[in-house]
């Protein structure tokens, strides 16, 4: 009888323990419209996919996804359910689902000695990939990938030569294909000590022709440096709904480190194949400082994250200290507009939003408080969103996921 009573109390404890297991599985959303990255307090990285940003409340436990954190960053792809990123350690350019458990591998191409530097998608199923290599950071391979079947449908190098011997290092900003022509917007960089380096003081854009991608033309531009950044880490780049396309350069201190020159709005018309000498807004005139961050709303209407060099001392505190600001910026008129917002932290986020006639920003702020806050675009309205518990440190990215 003692005996039975021990067995009935073992299997009460082994189903207790699979119900509760089951139930915090069912509490981890696999599927829904909004992705969201976070970097916690405890040094880890979560993964929250809800269906609601605009109001409620999640907690990391149990409603997020733990994601590991040496194969898998911040800097994936979100597209129709499924991340995308390379795999340094494996050295292969890998397709990930999402479970209760993880993320799972499902797919996976040969991609060895290169990190991304511009992304785009040439249409819903297709890829195209800018990377260079991780060695001398000056080799750049771009490559076209069909996602569903996930194959490499073409590959191939593009040499762009070297404008200053002092200056070997290339960073790719922008990428946009446009009349058969692939336009790539880059500047050139130089280290001086192992955590420090600076950027020359020029943009370049080379017009490529697509069909046997040869460089037929580059043009020098000295209004600013360091064009774009690496965007699947934060966007700096968008083609509005008459086909013009903007970008922001971004040379403080956070990315191209020429703080001397501004960071500022350029613009390619839909026609043309040269950024234009007549168009530049200096937003470093504009609000006295840098910023990275550049997202488009709409009707002209684009919002920008800026830094406050007169909150940090230097690098060093850059990304923890609350120092960032949003402003609205009319491309036409020129204006600019600071939105009433709490200072965020955290020196490169994708933390913004467009959809639906709002644009959903996520703030870490001084008090702790890590949430969505909603700017109406019609009704210039701001209200709360969906909050984070405070075990979060920093939300690095949101995206829409289906």
């Amino acid at each position: 009888m003692q005996q039975k009573k021990v067995l009935f109390a073992l299997l009460l404890i082994i189903c207790c323990f699979m119900t509760s297991c089951t139930e915090q599985a069912t509490t981890r959303q696999t599927q829904g419209k909004y992705s969201l990255f976070t970097m916690n307090k405890d040094l880890g990285n979560t993964l929250l996919i809800t269906d609601n940003i605009s109001s409620d409340s999640l907690a990391i436990n149990p409603h997020g996804i733990t994601v590991p954190n040496t194969d898998f960053d911040r800097s994936v792809i979100v597209h129709k359910g499924y991340y995308y990123q390379i795999d340094a350690i494996n050295e292969v350019f890998a397709k990930y689902k999402l479970t209760p458990k993880g993320v799972e591998k499902v797919d996976q191409l040969p991609m060895v000695n290169r990190h991304i530097e511009n992304v785009s998608w040439l249409s819903p199923d297709t890829l195209f990939l800018i990377t260079l290599d991780d060695k001398s950071y000056s080799y750049i391979n771009y490559y076209i990938i069909a996602v569903n079947d996930f194959k490499i449908v073409k590959q191939g190098q593009i040499n762009l030569p070297i404008d200053n011997p002092e200056f070997p290092i290339i960073s790719i900003g922008f990428s946009i294909i446009k009349n058969s022509k692939l336009l790539i917007g880059y500047c050139f960089n130089k280290i001086y000590n192992t955590t420090d380096f600076t950027t020359s003081d020029y943009m370049y854009l080379a017009e490529i022709d697509t069909t046997n991608m040869q460089v037929e033309k580059i043009l020098k531009d000295a209004r600013s440096s360091y064009p774009g950044g690496i965007n699947t880490v934060q966007s700096y780049s968008f083609k509005d709904s008459s086909g013009d396309f903007y970008f922001m350069s971004c040379p403080g201190v956070a990315l191209g480190n020429n703080t001397k020159m501004p960071t500022a709005i350029f613009r390619i018309k839909d026609k043309a194949s040269i950024i234009d000498p007549t168009y530049m807004i200096n937003l470093s005139e504009k609000t006295g400082n840098h910023a990275y961050g550049f997202w488009f709303l709409g009707k002209d209407q684009a919002i920008i994250r800026s830094e406050r060099k007169d909150l940090y001392t230097d690098f060093s505190d850059h990304h923890s200290t609350y120092q960032f600001e949003y402003y609205l910026i009319n491309l036409k008129s020129q204006e600019i507009a600071k939105l009433a917002l709490p200072y965020d932290k955290g020196t490169r986020k994708e933390s913004v939003l467009v959809s639906n006639n709002k644009a959903y920003i996520t703030i870490d702020d001084k008090d702790d408080n890590h949430q969505v806050w909603i700017y109406d675009i019609l009704t210039r309205k701001i209200s709360e969103g969906l909050k984070l518990d405070n075990q979060v440190d920093f939300i690095v990215r949101i995206d829409k996921f289906n």
